[in-house]
């Protein structure tokens, strides 16, 4: 039992790794699924980053998963470029994006920096109608290549789950290292009290800036792998609705724990699989499930695996 303690990661890494060959079955439905899944795991990281360990509150986090979409769609489908190189490009472009907004707006608190990203979040998508003749418009963009790396083109649905997942789980180990990190307990002190952090010293306007540009990165990555995965892309993909959806999957998971996000993802991607008959309420499901969470499971699905977890082995040991 304590080698199961140790080693419990090993479990989901089989998981992951046997699924389109076991549970899957081969069928692209099914692998299809569970890359969607990973996309919105590396979003919904990135948004923990930024909430549960600095506090700093984002209801317009699909601003930067649109931005990444679009750069590494407009590059390949346009103007030829290699889908890796519109990836790399795209996290750049956002990086600086969210460098050049988050200091006056990360200023800001509480409801006033809600309503700051939420506002931002609108100004992208009527963009992205707006500029039609490089978007697309309303119409979106089409003709978008699947990804390719040095020549090989992953346009097998199993090919592609597999790079996906490889990505997830870099970024879940970067994301680890950071709040394992001195940068990350600074960034715990600032969630704390932001303002005994700065009467020590910290540079707190920094450290917000660089790990809301960290968060804006991951999106804009897990926007180039949607874009090529889908082949086409329409401004309702990134709105509103979107960002509520990544805040219900970081609440429901478990705020703050990295892998809380992981089973918030999970759940709310496999949900719409149980309850399509009433996918017009799909707005209204995830407020309930919201209010419910932060009422009744403030500590999310993590927390009851983990006191779960904890009791099994505290039976075992005795």
């Amino acid at each position: 039992m304590k080698l199961l303690k140790q080693f419990w990661w090993i479990l989901p890494l089989a998981f992951i790794a046997f699924y389109p060959v076991t549970l899957a079955g081969g069928s692209p439905y099914w692998s299809g699924l569970l890359i969607f899944v990973g996309i919105y795991v590396i979003l919904t990281v990135g948004l923990d980053l930024l909430m549960g360990y600095t506090g700093q509150i984002s209801v317009g986090h699909a601003a930067y998963f649109a931005i990444g979409a679009y750069a590494s769609g407009i590059l390949t489908a346009k103007y030829g470029f290699s889908p890796l190189g519109a990836m790399v490009i795209g996290m750049v472009l956002t990086g600086i994006v969210a460098w050049a907004l988050g200091r006056p707006v990360l200023a800001l608190k509480e409801y006033y920096l809600a309503m700051a990203t939420l506002a931002f979040n609108e100004i992208v998508v009527t963009l992205i109608i707006g500029l039609e003749w490089l978007t697309g418009g309303a119409s979106g963009l089409r003709d978008i290549p699947s990804f390719s790396i040095f020549g090989l083109v992953l346009s097998n649905h199993v090919h592609y789950y597999y790079f996906v997942w490889a990505i997830v789980i870099i970024v879940i180990a970067c994301s680890l290292a950071v709040v394992r990190s001195p940068f990350g307990r600074t960034l715990v002190a600032i969630h704390s009290d932001e303002v005994a952090a700065r009467a020590f010293g910290v540079d707190t306007a920094k450290y917000k800036t660089r790990i809301f540009v960290l968060a804006s990165v991951f999106a804009s990555m897990a926007g180039s792998l949607f874009t090529h995965y889908m082949g086409f892309l329409a401004p309702d993909d990134f709105g509103v609705l979107t960002s509520i959806n990544i805040l219900v999957m970081l609440f429901l998971g478990g705020i703050g724990t990295i892998f809380g996000p992981i089973l918030g993802a999970f759940f709310m991607k496999l949900l719409p699989e149980l309850t399509y008959q009433i996918h017009d309420y799909e707005l209204l499901l995830s407020g309930l499930i919201l209010i419910i969470v932060l009422v009744f499971m403030p500590k999310g699905l993590f927390g009851i695996f983990t006191a779960i977890w904890e009791k099994m082995f505290a039976k075992a040991d005795k």
